[in-house]
């Protein structure tokens, strides 16, 4: 879970000292760093608040020439803000990376407000994450049983703090999202795959991808200005899977378009649902071989001489083969539909593909 580069100061441009990323390890705090070759010694120093003295945690022999240098401390038990400070030769100057945080919070689990409802249903047993906050761009959180990770792509970091679970986290700081000790962030007792979205505000683009281990939220908010945002992510606890069918015809299916801003396209046995949402329609759409103008019409029948999918797919075995965009293109699979979202948020259009499996 890499954390994109952070300039530094005293130091030529292109040998930055910086903290490149953050990740747990069992109770361990895991601290990549790149190191610029000349210097003698790399000290990691810590503080719980910004008003508070620099402390050091750990110190290593630089390397000779340059490169990696890995920290591993006991994960703290509050949040910290880290840097590191290095020693140079006496006749060069030392140098101090700009700072990351580490924000903890308690472990996701039920929600207080379901609970708190006279209806026991599966929701009150999933383990919830709320975020609350204004988005202004692309960003995309990554969601792992250790912690969150917030990765920015395009526009204006959130302005201010947003909220996790009534807690306060600063993205714009490339803040590292976990637990304190040795509990999970997301315990082996809920699922990374059975999960379900509500968004309860939003004026653009949420959405949810599965990947190796993890989840990740896609926060596109295409319109001018920042958005104001707040959805539920829910995971139900673990044996509770997708259901696939079992059995499932082999296919693919390539979609590609021109465009221009949000869109959301649904996906069914039957037929296909364009939704536009801001900025300019899309143009050139393809679904395999078959044109589609979805300005003039926004369903496709997957009939005839327009059929784009084998009428025995399962569609929960969806899977993203390829994709090309210069901004967000992702898929959910659920059991009776398909969901694809394209976002261009930069100035313009561009030409996105994103081709999906189906089968075994």
């Amino acid at each position: 879970m890499a954390i994109p580069w952070a300039s530094s100061r005293a130091l030529p441009p292109n040998q930055p000292l910086v903290i490149n990323s953050i990740s747990v390890q069992g109770t361990n705090l895991v601290l990549s760093t790149a190191i610029p070759a000349g210097l003698e010694q790399v000290t990691l120093e810590m503080r719980p608040t910004l008003d508070a003295r620099w402390k050091p945690a750990r110190s290593l022999k630089a390397p000779a020439n340059g490169g990696q240098a890995i920290f591993t401390l006991q994960k703290p038990g509050d949040m910290q803000f880290f840097r590191l400070k290095v020693t140079a030769p006496v006749e060069s100057a030392g140098a101090v990376s700009d700072e990351m945080s580490y924000v903890t919070i308690a472990p996701l689990g039920p929600d207080p407000a379901a609970a708190a409802t006279a209806d026991i249903g599966s929701a009150e047993r999933a383990a919830v994450f709320h975020f609350k906050g204004m988005v202004d761009g692309s960003d995309h959180i990554l969601i792992t049983r250790d912690g969150a990770l917030w990765q920015h792509a395009h526009w204006d970091w959130p302005q201010g703090a947003v909220a996790v679970n009534r807690a306060r986290w600063d993205p714009r700081q490339k803040n590292y999202l976990t637990t304190a000790g040795s509990a999970k962030f997301l315990s082996e007792s809920y699922s990374l795959e059975a999960v379900s979205l509500e968004v309860l505000n939003g004026r653009d683009v949420v959405a949810l991808e599965r990947t190796n281990n993890a989840l990740v939220v896609h926060l596109n908010d295409t319109p001018n200005g920042a958005g104001e945002y707040d959805f539920k992510i829910h995971f139900r606890p673990a044996g509770v899977e997708p259901a696939k069918s079992g059995t499932s015809a082999a296919a693919r299916l390539k979609i590609a378009a021109q465009i221009d801003g949000s869109d959301c396209l649904k996906i069914t046995a039957t037929e296909a649902t364009w939704r536009h949402k801001n900025w300019g329609w899309p143009e050139y759409v393809w679904m395999n071989d078959v044109q589609w103008w979805p300005q003039q019409t926004n369903v496709l029948q997957n009939a005839d001489t327009e059929v784009f999918l084998p009428p025995s797919v399962d569609l929960s075995t969806a899977r993203i083969i390829s994709r090309k965009g210069r901004d967000l293109s992702t898929m959910w699979a659920e059991k009776d539909a398909v969901w694809v979202w394209f976002a261009d948020n930069p100035n313009g259009s561009d030409w996105y593909e994103m081709e999906l499996s189906f089968g075994p």
